[in-house]
């Protein structure tokens, strides 16, 4: 049998997102001698109207796929999603977005489903139900499907790292090349527990409270993080930080400084994966560092600017016309 060729298949999560907005939310921090917690908080025994309610499609996987997708990659998805209501918007979305699902269907679990609670400084706490997410097996899944240059990671759980391990690994002998887009809750866990997928990685993007729990030392500097992190197996390794500067190192070595634009935001979500995947898009298109980090700013600037981790992710062209209009200061050397 034939099957289709694809420029990029990612593996990750699948969701349907709800968006929860009401003006009773308030933000506290609480300090100790050693450390300072924020918290986003609700009056207790009382009932809250919501101003404003949005359910969207989300998750790694299918963010990361509908970006890539839409940048003109011919795109499929590997995940596992629930024969339910929720699951069938997001097959229908996957196939609105000429994206080819790889995964599979399971009768015994629901879809993943996650309550984005906003609070009044746009900062977000997402409660999360996992749900068939975790639970992807190896065995269930037919790689002669899996004809593709490249793989994309996000992060996956439990059953469902094991089996984006082999997918690492099947990837590693048909010298398909890899990126990786990880959580904090899987760099918690450190670089031994990550080595599968990390030793053979050609793209590592995190950002900076992630990338320190991959580094054995807190005192380094920033290129000494990046030749740490790269030293680990990826060729190219990207460190973003929110509003702040970006950092990054090229697989010949050579370090970058990336200065995002100053942007209102309306809603993170979805950001760091538009970031990532459209990295990705760029080195597909081009094999040049400085134009897919200038696509990667410009598309999740798009989604940091409107909700919904997928409504406004741009096109190629759109994203040509947006970086040449609004040029990302990049400087060579950390």
């Amino acid at each position: 049998m034939n099957y289709q060729e694809y420029d990029v298949i990612t593996v990750g999560s699948n969701t349907i997102d709800a968006f929860v907005y009401t003006d009773r939310v308030e933000s506290i921090t609480t300090k100790t001698l050693t450390s300072q917690s924020n918290f986003i908080c609700y009056p207790l025994g009382t009932k809250l109207k919501i101003n404003e309610l949005g359910f969207y499609t989300g998750g790694g996987g299918t963010n990361s796929a509908a970006s890539l997708s839409r940048i003109g990659l011919k795109t499929g998805y590997i995940g596992k999603v629930g024969e339910d209501l929720n699951g069938n918007i997001n097959l229908d979305e996957l196939k609105k977005e000429k994206i080819d699902f790889l995964g599979v269907l399971s009768k015994d679990e629901q879809t993943g489903y996650s309550v984005v609670l906003d609070s009044i400084e746009r900062q977000r706490t997402i409660l999360t139900y996992r749900g068939a997410n975790d639970s992807l097996k190896a065995e269930e899944l037919d790689f002669k499907k899996f004809k593709t240059k490249w793989f994309h990671f996000s992060a996956m759980m439990q059953d469902s790292f094991k089996t984006m391990e082999e997918i690492a690994g099947f990837a590693a002998k048909k010298g398909i090349k890899t990126s990786f887009n990880p959580n904090n809750y899987l760099c918690e866990k450190g670089r031994d527990f990550l080595k599968k997928i990390l030793e053979n990685l050609d793209i590592l993007v995190l950002n900076a409270e992630e990338a320190m729990h991959l580094l054995i030392k807190t005192d380094m500097n920033t290129k000494e993080k990046l030749q740490t992190l790269k030293a680990l197996g990826p060729k190219i390794v990207i460190i973003t930080d929110g509003s702040n500067p970006a950092y990054g190192v090229d697989e010949n070595s050579n370090f970058y400084t990336i200065y995002p634009l100053d942007i209102p935001i309306i809603e993170t979500t979805g950001a760091g994966d538009s970031f990532a995947s459209s990295f990705l898009a760029g080195i597909i298109k081009t094999g040049e560092f400085v134009h897919a980090i200038r696509l990667a700013i410009a598309n999740s600037h798009s989604v940091l600017q409107h909700k919904g981790a997928k409504n406004i992710l741009l096109s190629y062209e759109q994203l040509k016309r947006e970086i040449s209009e609004n040029k990302v200061r990049i400087v060579k050397g950390v």
